[in-house]
């Protein structure tokens, strides 16, 4: 193996393909697709080598280090590709604008509905409470 100065490795035989890989979030159950190029390579001394760029950025495989695009969460779990093309009930969306323009979403967003959501629950509860004993 040839170490270039700049720290790149010298590969002898290349292939790239393109591999668009589905997604679901475990955490607000979405669905979506993400689309890598796959550079596979072996070394002067046949070691396999794989890069993996999303948009011309070298990125972890898709199965180590996804988070999902709306929520946030790293709860995501992954699918072959090719597997929402024999699963045609299932649609994946397009990730938020600003997912797509490289930013992480807010997490604050689900913490606020379910902050909503449970303040709500406690006046509810708490209405009906007063009501009960008031009538006595």
């Amino acid at each position: 193996m040839e170490v270039l100065s700049s720290g790149v490795v010298q590969v002898r035989e290349a292939i790239s393909t393109r591999e668009t890989w589905p997604f679901e979030c475990l955490h607000c159950l979405r669905f979506w697709e993400e689309e890598y190029v796959v550079h596979r390579g072996c070394d002067e001394h046949g070691n396999d080598l794989v890069v993996w760029t999303r948009d011309d950025v070298t990125v972890q495989p898709p199965w180590s280090g996804m988070t999902c695009p709306w929520c946030g969460c790293a709860t995501v779990t992954t699918f072959p590709t090719g597997y929402l093309a024999h699963h045609p009930e299932i649609t994946p969306a397009r990730p938020p604008l600003e997912a797509r323009a490289g930013r992480t979403p807010s997490r604050d967003a689900p913490f606020a509905s379910h902050a909503l959501l449970t303040l709500a629950l406690v006046l509810l509860t708490g209405a009906g409470l007063y009501e009960r004993f008031t009538a006595h």
